[in-house]
């Protein structure tokens, strides 16, 4: 009996020592996340990258990307068109002095930035429509189906805001004063910009609102930050992204304001998604945080994929749901592009094409 005694006494010593192991290696929050890694890894399927196609940069490719299962090359003055497997599509040459390629969310955009020469092309290269604007062009960027012209000179800057059938619905020009962001939010009835002041030697970013017949709504002063990116998450709501904060905006009011350090890049969706320092992290639109995960290489650009966020750095891909990694992938990478199930690759000796597999 007393044997039995100690046997027990002994065995319970044993599990309190690795009840209290097992509770130091939990508080840590990233063994924490190791462990809940271990536990989704069991019986779950295995998420992989197929190679599709392959093919060496002769360096003079100037851009590519991918639009559902086309690829496109440009090298500066030839836009081809081709399938994933490399069958040419087809090829177009532009004999442009100073040739620009936007890739929009409806078209692709080739111009001539000296001249303000400007085709739209659909995503099977069929040519849409052709603008001359006639000026020298700095930037275009396409917004919830709008097109908006960044024009500079050495007196002024200005944008043009173009509809669908290619007329001017807005424009605003300023004089001492950098353009910085835009952009118009889905019905078309008011757009944003940030400006960069520099009057009175104190830097200010003021962020501009303007309704229709190019009326300003409100207008709102950031000291101290560079406003670099605009988005409207409703009619009347906007995020602002700054070099330090992200703010939500409505009328003259701030609604929230998030600090993060060493912010990397954001994309918004269905939450606003922050890649900053090492860590990337989801927030709901009231400024609330959803999800938040740590990373141990070093990531430099968001972007979504398959519901999900793709995010990519010099060395690899890392693909996050939720809270958790589902798929790492090792390469030397210059730029990224997604498409569907397609990840392009991009790097100083070659173009990769993988299809993301669940198995």
């Amino acid at each position: 009996m007393k044997g039995d005694k100690k046997e027990n006494h002994k065995g319970f010593k044993i599990f309190v020592i690795i009840f209290l192991v097992l509770s130091m290696f939990l508080l840590n929050e990233k063994n924490q996340e190791k462990l809940i890694k271990f536990f989704d890894s069991i019986g779950s399927k295995k998420n992989t990258l197929e190679l599709v196609n392959s093919f060496k940069d002769n360096k003079s490719l100037g851009s590519v990307n991918i639009y559902d299962n086309n690829m496109i090359k440009w090298d500066g003055n030839k836009l081809s068109f081709l399938k994933i497997d490399g069958t040419i599509i087809l090829e177009k040459e532009f004999n442009f002095a100073d040739p620009f390629i936007y890739y929009g969310q409806n078209y692709i955009y080739i111009m001539d930035k000296s001249t303000g020469d400007i085709y739209s092309l659909d995503k099977n290269g069929q040519t849409i429509s052709r603008n001359q604007i006639n000026r020298e062009i700095f930037n275009l960027k396409e917004s919830n189906g709008y097109i908006i012209y960044h024009i500079k000179n050495n007196e002024q800057e200005a944008i043009k805001v173009l509809d669908g059938d290619n007329a001017v619905v807005g424009s605003n020009s300023y004089e001492d004063k950098n353009i910085l962001a835009y952009e118009v939010n889905k019905n078309g009835k008011k757009r944003s910009l940030s400006l960069l002041d520099f009057n009175g030697n104190i830097l200010k970013s003021q962020i501009e609102i303007y309704g229709e017949n190019n009326k300003n709504i409100n207008s709102i002063d950031i000291e101290g930050e560079i406003v670099v990116y605009l988005h409207f998450i409703s009619k009347d709501e906007l995020i602002a992204l700054t070099d330090h904060n992200i703010y939500c905006i409505k009328e003259n009011e701030v609604l929230w304001k998030r600090q993060f350090d060493l912010i990397k890049d954001i994309y918004i969706g269905k939450d606003i998604y922050i890649l900053y320092s090492n860590y990337l992290e989801s927030i709901d639109f009231k400024g609330e945080t959803k999800n938040k995960i740590g990373f141990t290489e070093d990531y430099r650009k968001i972007e979504e994929f398959n519901g999900n966020i793709l995010a990519y750095g010099e060395k690899g891909i890392s693909i996050v749901e939720d809270n958790k990694e589902i798929l790492k992938h090792t390469d030397d990478i210059k730029e990224v592009r997604t498409s569907k199930n397609n990840i392009l690759i991009w790097n100083n000796d070659e173009v990769k094409i993988y299809r993301f597999l669940n198995k």
